[in-house]
């Protein structure tokens, strides 16, 4: 009983001054990651009549930036993972979503109509399929002058980048639309066929290709499943920096996925947390043992170290386009891979 008394004031003092003994902190010896977020889908059928009665609650550039619905997992208060956050946002003809810049760095994924994003003074049209980035501190505004609304699929670190306790946001001076400084889409003719200037180098920590057409990454994407599918991944292609050909973005790797027909994939879990979209077709996902039925623009959240699984309902191609905080791993050797 005296020894039980004694441990109970040695104990004591250690909260008194604030440190807390090893032998008694969680986790510091679990044998694999203990994960807290769950597998979750979010549905295009749910979501965008939400997203359309967000046009008629708020005037975008007048109440707030951005009209954008951001997802965040069943275990969190933010973030769609633990490290990405994804959402939809939706520009309406004639619209204009004021000029700014901040830490995170954002890709984003055209699901429908057409507009554009002009990034450090270029103006990139955005249309279905394509990934446009905005990389980290790059002025960054959306312009809308077609006639359909604009919806695309959002991606962003701010989970990992508010963690890290490093986030910083400005406005454009004077809150203006920043000024265009080249033609549009002059990234795609400088980088857009894999090939790099010889005389222009890029040093910049991110991918200089703001843009990468759908039409380009949907063919070679066929080209790659003729020569098969791995049992795995089914086919699948990388967006990379064409000067490096590492990640677009240093926190940020994204990907196209093809499953034939009536295919599926074994079983897969990995360090790194995903966010899939489904850019056309349908079929489900088993994700840590769960079954998510899934069609064109929904997107779900597979959390790291998770099993999962995608099989392609009968007669129907599907390409999923994938977005994850790998790159966030690897330079600390922390991301690893198992297959079933």
């Amino acid at each position: 009983m005296e020894s039980t008394a004694r441990d109970q004031r040695f104990y004591q003092r250690l909260a008194e001054v604030a440190v807390a003994p090893l032998w008694r902190i969680p986790g510091t010896t679990d044998p694999e990651p203990v994960v807290d977020e769950v597998p979750h889908l979010w549905r295009w059928r749910e979501l965008a009549p939400l997203l359309f009665e967000a046009a008629e609650v708020m005037d975008l550039g007048e109440e707030a930036e951005r009209r954008a619905l951001n997802a965040y997992n069943p275990s969190r208060k933010f973030g769609t993972t633990h490290n990405l956050v994804a959402g939809y946002q939706l520009v309406l003809p004639g619209e204009e979503a004021p000029t700014h810049r901040h830490t995170p760095g954002a890709i984003r994924f055209m699901l429908s109509g057409s507009g554009h994003t002009v990034v450090d003074g270029e103006p990139v049209l955005m249309e279905p399929g394509d990934l446009v980035l905005t990389p980290s501190l790059t002025w960054h505004d959306h312009r809308h002058v077609g006639d359909e609304p604009m919806i695309w699929l959002d991606g962003l670190d701010v989970p990992f980048v508010k963690a890290m306790r490093a986030g910083f946001y400005e406005d454009y001076p004077g809150r203006e639309l920043q000024a265009l400084l080249t033609s549009e889409g002059d990234s795609v003719r400088r980088y857009g066929a894999g090939l790099a200037p010889a005389n222009d180098p890029w040093a910049k920590p991110y991918s200089p290709l703001m843009n990468y057409k759908w039409s380009t990454a949907y063919e070679a994407l066929r080209r790659l499943a003729e020569a098969g599918a791995d049992p795995h991944e089914a086919v699948r292609l990388e967006y990379v920096n064409p000067v490096t050909g590492g990640h677009v973005l240093p926190t940020m790797a994204c990907y196209l996925q093809l499953l034939v027909a009536g295919t599926a994939t074994r079983g897969l879990r990995h360090t790194s947390s995903t966010v899939f979209c489904v850019v056309r077709g349908s079929g489900h996902s088993v994700i840590g043992g769960k079954r998510f039925d899934w069609e064109t623009n929904d997107f779900f959240a597979v959390p790291s170290w998770t099993w999962y699984e995608h099989a392609a309902d009968p007669g129907e191609e599907v390409v999923l386009f994938s977005m994850s905080d790998r790159p966030m791993l690897e330079p600390f050797a922390l991301y690893r891979e198992q297959r079933a």
